[in-house]
Protein backbone atom coordinates (compact mmCIF):
# COMPACT_ATOMS: atom_id res chain seq x y z
CA UNK A 1 0.00 0.00 0.00
CA UNK A 2 1.46 3.11 -1.08
CA UNK A 3 1.92 6.35 1.55
CA UNK A 4 -0.40 8.60 -0.02
CA UNK A 5 -2.85 5.89 0.13
CA UNK A 6 -2.22 4.95 3.44
CA UNK A 7 -2.61 8.83 4.21
CA UNK A 8 -5.97 9.03 2.88
CA UNK A 9 -7.53 5.57 4.39
CA UNK A 10 -6.44 7.65 7.59
CA UNK A 11 -7.84 10.96 6.62
CA UNK A 12 -11.19 8.93 6.27
CA UNK A 13 -11.25 7.75 9.62
CA UNK A 14 -10.40 11.15 11.03
CA UNK A 15 -13.38 12.56 9.26
CA UNK A 16 -15.84 9.88 9.66
CA UNK A 17 -15.02 8.95 14.01
CA UNK A 18 -18.50 7.08 14.17
CA UNK A 19 -16.14 3.95 12.00
CA UNK A 20 -14.74 3.97 15.35
CA UNK A 21 -16.93 5.02 17.58
CA UNK A 22 -20.47 4.41 16.25
CA UNK A 23 -22.49 1.84 17.94
CA UNK A 24 -21.62 -1.87 16.03
CA UNK A 25 -22.52 -5.39 16.59
CA UNK A 26 -20.38 -8.37 15.95
CA UNK A 27 -21.25 -11.44 13.70
CA UNK A 28 -18.79 -14.07 13.25
CA UNK A 29 -19.57 -17.28 11.40
CA UNK A 30 -17.25 -20.46 12.50
CA UNK A 31 -16.47 -23.09 9.61
CA UNK A 32 -14.64 -24.53 7.15
CA UNK A 33 -13.66 -24.40 3.91
CA UNK A 34 -15.92 -25.11 1.56
CA UNK A 35 -19.00 -25.34 3.56
CA UNK A 36 -21.33 -22.91 1.59
CA UNK A 37 -20.24 -20.00 3.89
CA UNK A 38 -19.44 -17.18 1.30
CA UNK A 39 -23.05 -18.09 -0.13
CA UNK A 40 -24.50 -17.35 3.64
CA UNK A 41 -22.14 -14.30 4.16
CA UNK A 42 -23.16 -12.86 1.07
CA UNK A 43 -26.64 -13.57 2.08
CA UNK A 44 -26.24 -11.94 5.31
CA UNK A 45 -23.89 -9.23 3.73
CA UNK A 46 -26.76 -8.35 1.38
CA UNK A 47 -29.48 -7.59 4.18
CA UNK A 48 -29.24 -3.58 5.01
CA UNK A 49 -28.38 -4.98 8.98
CA UNK A 50 -24.95 -6.64 7.56
CA UNK A 51 -21.85 -5.05 7.02
CA UNK A 52 -19.34 -7.49 5.38
CA UNK A 53 -19.63 -10.66 3.06
CA UNK A 54 -15.74 -12.63 3.00
CA UNK A 55 -12.92 -13.58 5.51
CA UNK A 56 -11.25 -10.85 6.41
CA UNK A 57 -8.29 -13.28 7.54
CA UNK A 58 -7.35 -11.75 10.74
CA UNK A 59 -7.28 -12.69 14.16
CA UNK A 60 -9.44 -11.21 17.36
CA UNK A 61 -7.70 -10.85 20.62
CA UNK A 62 -8.45 -7.49 21.69
CA UNK A 63 -10.74 -4.13 21.18
CA UNK A 64 -8.36 -2.94 18.71
CA UNK A 65 -8.47 -5.78 16.72
CA UNK A 66 -12.41 -4.85 16.23
CA UNK A 67 -11.80 -1.41 15.60
CA UNK A 68 -9.68 -2.62 12.21
CA UNK A 69 -11.96 -4.89 11.09
CA UNK A 70 -14.73 -1.82 11.22
CA UNK A 71 -12.29 0.33 9.21
CA UNK A 72 -11.63 -2.09 6.94
CA UNK A 73 -15.07 -2.82 6.04
CA UNK A 74 -15.50 0.87 6.07
CA UNK A 75 -12.76 0.88 3.57
CA UNK A 76 -14.56 -1.45 1.06
CA UNK A 77 -17.84 -0.87 1.63
CA UNK A 78 -18.24 2.59 2.00
CA UNK A 79 -21.54 1.85 4.55
CA UNK A 80 -22.59 3.83 7.41
CA UNK A 81 -21.52 0.92 10.31
CA UNK A 82 -23.47 2.37 13.00
CA UNK A 83 -26.65 0.01 14.19
CA UNK A 84 -25.32 -2.93 11.82
CA UNK A 85 -23.65 -5.64 12.26
CA UNK A 86 -20.08 -6.02 11.43
CA UNK A 87 -19.03 -9.52 9.64
CA UNK A 88 -16.23 -12.05 9.87
CA UNK A 89 -16.20 -15.50 9.14
CA UNK A 90 -13.20 -17.21 10.85
CA UNK A 91 -12.38 -20.56 8.58
CA UNK A 92 -8.66 -21.47 9.42
CA UNK A 93 -7.14 -22.36 13.29
CA UNK A 94 -4.50 -19.93 12.56
CA UNK A 95 -7.11 -16.96 12.67
CA UNK A 96 -8.59 -16.27 16.04
CA UNK A 97 -11.33 -15.17 18.24
CA UNK A 98 -9.79 -14.42 22.10
CA UNK A 99 -12.12 -15.57 24.60
CA UNK A 100 -12.03 -11.75 26.04
CA UNK A 101 -14.02 -10.64 22.60
CA UNK A 102 -16.65 -13.19 23.99
CA UNK A 103 -17.28 -11.66 27.19
CA UNK A 104 -16.60 -7.68 26.21
CA UNK A 105 -18.71 -7.53 23.21
CA UNK A 106 -20.61 -10.82 23.56
CA UNK A 107 -20.60 -11.30 19.65
CA UNK A 108 -23.36 -13.48 17.72
CA UNK A 109 -21.63 -16.82 16.87
CA UNK A 110 -22.64 -18.49 13.85
CA UNK A 111 -21.19 -22.28 13.32
CA UNK A 112 -21.75 -23.93 9.88
CA UNK A 113 -21.25 -27.30 9.32
CA UNK A 114 -21.07 -29.64 6.33
CA UNK A 115 -20.61 -33.39 5.88
CA UNK A 116 -16.97 -34.83 5.28
CA UNK A 117 -17.19 -36.19 1.82
CA UNK A 118 -18.72 -33.48 0.22
CA UNK A 119 -16.21 -31.18 1.78
CA UNK A 120 -13.10 -32.56 1.12
CA UNK A 121 -14.40 -33.90 -2.59
CA UNK A 122 -14.62 -29.83 -2.84
CA UNK A 123 -11.20 -28.83 -1.28
CA UNK A 124 -9.75 -31.20 -3.38
CA UNK A 125 -11.40 -30.09 -6.67
CA UNK A 126 -10.33 -26.57 -5.09
CA UNK A 127 -6.95 -27.63 -4.93
CA UNK A 128 -7.15 -27.92 -9.31
CA UNK A 129 -6.95 -24.45 -9.36
CA UNK A 130 -3.88 -22.15 -9.84
CA UNK A 131 -2.82 -20.93 -6.95
CA UNK A 132 -4.44 -23.75 -4.94
CA UNK A 133 -2.59 -26.50 -5.48
CA UNK A 134 -1.51 -27.47 -1.81
CA UNK A 135 -5.16 -28.33 -1.42
CA UNK A 136 -5.56 -30.87 -4.00
CA UNK A 137 -3.78 -34.09 -1.55
CA UNK A 138 -6.97 -35.86 -0.03
CA UNK A 139 -4.96 -36.97 3.43
CA UNK A 140 -4.08 -32.73 3.79
CA UNK A 141 -7.91 -32.02 3.00
CA UNK A 142 -8.70 -34.70 5.88
CA UNK A 143 -6.10 -33.49 8.22
CA UNK A 144 -7.43 -29.87 8.04
CA UNK A 145 -11.17 -31.01 8.08
CA UNK A 146 -10.57 -33.04 10.95
CA UNK A 147 -8.27 -29.89 12.89
CA UNK A 148 -10.67 -27.66 12.06
CA UNK A 149 -13.41 -29.50 13.79
CA UNK A 150 -11.81 -30.11 17.06
CA UNK A 151 -11.13 -26.21 16.74
CA UNK A 152 -15.09 -25.63 16.56
CA UNK A 153 -15.87 -27.68 19.16
CA UNK A 154 -13.59 -25.46 21.28
CA UNK A 155 -15.38 -21.75 20.79
CA UNK A 156 -18.63 -23.65 21.17
CA UNK A 157 -17.21 -25.19 24.98
CA UNK A 158 -16.34 -21.04 25.37
CA UNK A 159 -20.07 -19.89 24.50
CA UNK A 160 -22.27 -22.22 26.99
CA UNK A 161 -24.67 -22.50 24.04
CA UNK A 162 -25.34 -18.81 23.02
CA UNK A 163 -24.79 -19.71 19.46
CA UNK A 164 -26.58 -21.13 16.04
CA UNK A 165 -25.85 -24.37 14.66
CA UNK A 166 -26.77 -24.33 11.40
CA UNK A 167 -26.12 -27.20 8.61
CA UNK A 168 -24.64 -26.69 5.56
CA UNK A 169 -27.06 -28.94 3.95
CA UNK A 170 -30.14 -27.39 5.59
CA UNK A 171 -29.19 -23.92 3.88
CA UNK A 172 -29.52 -25.28 0.68
CA UNK A 173 -32.59 -28.04 1.17
CA UNK A 174 -34.96 -25.63 3.79
CA UNK A 175 -33.10 -21.88 2.32
CA UNK A 176 -36.29 -19.71 3.73
CA UNK A 177 -37.57 -22.01 7.22
CA UNK A 178 -33.28 -20.84 7.41
CA UNK A 179 -33.55 -17.75 6.82
CA UNK A 180 -36.57 -16.70 8.74
CA UNK A 181 -35.08 -18.37 12.07
CA UNK A 182 -31.61 -16.58 11.30
CA UNK A 183 -33.48 -13.49 10.67
CA UNK A 184 -35.78 -14.10 13.70
CA UNK A 185 -32.47 -14.82 15.94
CA UNK A 186 -30.49 -11.87 14.60
CA UNK A 187 -33.40 -9.67 15.18
CA UNK A 188 -33.45 -7.91 11.70
CA UNK A 189 -36.15 -5.59 10.17
CA UNK A 190 -35.87 -6.72 7.15
CA UNK A 191 -35.69 -10.60 6.32
CA UNK A 192 -32.96 -12.47 4.64
CA UNK A 193 -33.15 -13.74 1.44
CA UNK A 194 -31.89 -16.33 -0.64
CA UNK A 195 -31.04 -13.79 -3.47
CA UNK A 196 -27.82 -11.88 -2.75
CA UNK A 197 -25.80 -8.67 -4.91
CA UNK A 198 -22.63 -9.20 -5.63
CA UNK A 199 -19.25 -7.06 -3.80
CA UNK A 200 -16.61 -5.64 -5.22
CA UNK A 201 -14.23 -8.87 -4.42
CA UNK A 202 -17.06 -11.71 -4.90
CA UNK A 203 -15.40 -14.49 -6.88
CA UNK A 204 -11.76 -13.22 -6.19
CA UNK A 205 -9.37 -15.18 -4.94
CA UNK A 206 -8.80 -14.72 -0.65
CA UNK A 207 -12.34 -13.46 -0.26
CA UNK A 208 -14.25 -17.09 -0.53
CA UNK A 209 -15.77 -19.17 -3.13
CA UNK A 210 -14.02 -18.37 -6.49
CA UNK A 211 -15.84 -20.68 -8.37
CA UNK A 212 -18.75 -19.76 -10.98
CA UNK A 213 -21.18 -21.08 -8.36
CA UNK A 214 -21.05 -17.68 -6.29
CA UNK A 215 -22.22 -15.95 -9.29
CA UNK A 216 -25.42 -17.39 -9.43
CA UNK A 217 -26.44 -14.77 -7.04
CA UNK A 218 -28.68 -17.29 -5.07
CA UNK A 219 -28.61 -20.48 -3.15
CA UNK A 220 -28.57 -23.31 -5.69
CA UNK A 221 -27.48 -27.32 -5.02
CA UNK A 222 -24.46 -28.62 -6.85
CA UNK A 223 -23.83 -32.15 -8.15
CA UNK A 224 -20.67 -32.66 -6.13
CA UNK A 225 -17.97 -34.18 -7.03
CA UNK A 226 -18.64 -37.65 -7.70
CA UNK A 227 -15.48 -38.49 -10.04
CA UNK A 228 -12.92 -37.74 -7.14
CA UNK A 229 -12.17 -40.59 -4.77
CA UNK A 230 -11.30 -40.60 -1.18
CA UNK A 231 -9.75 -43.73 0.85
CA UNK A 232 -11.95 -45.58 3.22
CA UNK A 233 -9.73 -45.02 6.07
CA UNK A 234 -9.61 -41.15 5.57
CA UNK A 235 -13.65 -40.60 4.99
CA UNK A 236 -14.22 -43.00 8.28
CA UNK A 237 -11.86 -40.30 10.08
CA UNK A 238 -13.35 -37.54 9.07
CA UNK A 239 -16.87 -38.91 9.26
CA UNK A 240 -15.43 -39.24 12.63
CA UNK A 241 -14.72 -36.22 13.57
CA UNK A 242 -17.99 -35.07 11.77
CA UNK A 243 -20.44 -37.04 14.33
CA UNK A 244 -18.39 -35.66 17.32
CA UNK A 245 -18.78 -32.22 15.94
CA UNK A 246 -22.18 -32.41 15.00
CA UNK A 247 -23.36 -33.85 18.11
CA UNK A 248 -21.37 -31.60 20.51
CA UNK A 249 -22.45 -28.21 18.91
CA UNK A 250 -26.44 -29.43 18.59
CA UNK A 251 -26.41 -30.84 22.24
CA UNK A 252 -24.87 -27.74 23.82
CA UNK A 253 -26.25 -25.24 21.63
CA UNK A 254 -29.51 -22.76 22.51
CA UNK A 255 -30.24 -22.71 19.16
CA UNK A 256 -29.74 -24.81 16.22
CA UNK A 257 -31.63 -25.28 12.69
CA UNK A 258 -33.28 -28.60 12.44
Amino acid sequence: MSILLKVRKAAEVILNPSIIYGKSEYLFIFSHMRSRSSVLSHILGSNEGVCGYSELHRSYSNYMDLMKMKVGLYHELKEDLRGKYVLDKILHNEHVVDNDIFKTVSPKIIFLLRTPESTIKSIINMGREPGMEGYKDPEAASVYYCLRLEEMKRYAALLDGNYFFLESDDLVNSTDYILSELTEWLGLKHHLVSNYIFFNNTGKAGYGDRSDKILAGKVINTEGHPCIEISPNLLQEANSSYVSCREYLRSCSNYYSS
